[in-house]
C-alpha cells in the first residue's frame, strides 16, 4: 500500500514474494547470502539448494498449523518462494500450484504462470 497499490496482497504471487524475502533477509542475517543465492531463474521447476563443501545450507520447516492445506494453496507459493530464495525446505511437489494428480506431474507452465501473477489477470 505504501507503493499506491490497493489489492494482490493474497495471492499466490504476493505470497510466493514474501517467501522470497524472508528467506533472503534469514540468509543475510546469518551471514550465508553471498554464498546461497537460490534460484536465479524462476521457471516454475522444482528447484533445491546444494550443500556446499564448507557451509551448509539453512534448512527451514514449514508448519502450516491446523490450516487445511489443500493443493495450490497460498501456503505453497510462499513455501515455493522460500525455496527459491536459498532455504533447505524438505517437501513435495505434488501441493504446488498446477500439480495434476490424475497424471501425477507439476505443469511447470501453469506455475510458473501463478508465480508472477498471470492467472490473476486471466
Amino acid at each position: 500500500s505504501n507503493f499506491g497499490v490497493k489489492f494482490g496482497f493474497t495471492n499466490y504471487a504476493a505470497a510466493y514474494a514474501t517467501g522470497l524475502l524472508c528467506a533472503r533477509r534469514v540468509l543475510k542475517k546469518v551471514g550465508i547470502d553471498k554464498r546461497y543465492l537460490g534460484n536465479e531463474e524462476i521457471n516454475g521447476e522444482e528447484y533445491l539448494v546444494e550443500e556446499l563443501d564448507d557451509c551448509k545450507p539453512f534448512k527451514a520447516i514449514l508448519d502450516v498449523g491446523l490450516r487445511r492445506t489443500s493443493t495450490g494453496a497460498r501456503i505453497f507459493g510462499a513455501l515455493k518462494g522460500a525455496l527459491d530464495g536459498g532455504l533447505y525446505i524438505n517437501h513435495s511437489e505434488n501441493r504446488f500450484y498446477g500439480y495434476d494428480n490424475e497424471g501425477k506431474k507439476l505443469d511447470t507452465e501453469l506455475h510458473r504462470k501463478a508465480i508472477f501473477g498471470e492467472i490473476i489477470s486471466e
